[in-house]
């Protein structure tokens, strides 16, 4: 059952994202704001949501994937400042698709945890450790 478009879903994903990276940085301490731009710029860019769900991909059920498709069949409307590859940014909308259909479903919050924190937590640990390295370095 569909409720939204595609690029609905990626645009609502994409802000929950974005909110979830947020909350969850600021979790790991009382960081400088441009610290924190930093290092969620590192996250939730295109390349890092394309990495994303390479790790959700292999257990994404059928209506998931079906999302995560459409989602990286839809046209891209905007342009990634030539900083990213049309194949990265639209792995990068179906991911964000996704989030977004998760979003819409009452245990899409289940999903998410079981699928996708792992992966995130990971990530939102390797950036912060790459900023305090920078830092340090000068």
């Amino acid at each position: 059952m569909q409720t939204r478009s595609i690029r609905t879903l990626a645009w609502l994903g994409d802000a929950a994202f974005e909110l979830d990276v947020r909350q969850r940085l600021c979790s790991r301490g009382d960081y400088p704001t441009d610290r924190l731009d930093a290092m969620k710029a590192d996250i939730v860019c295109a390349r890092c949501q394309a990495e994303l769900l390479t790790h959700l991909e292999p257990h994404l059920d059928e209506d998931e994937a079906a999302i995560v498709r459409r989602g990286r069949n839809t046209s891209i409307g905007r342009k990634s400042g030539g900083r990213t590859d049309v194949r990265t940014h639209r792995s990068a909308t179906g991911f964000e698709a996704l989030l977004g259909h998760w979003l819409e479903l009452d245990d899409g919050r289940a999903r998410y945890d079981a699928l996708l924190l792992p992966h995130l937590e990971r990530v939102i640990d390797a950036a912060v450790t790459r900023r305090a390295t920078k830092l340090r370095r000068g």
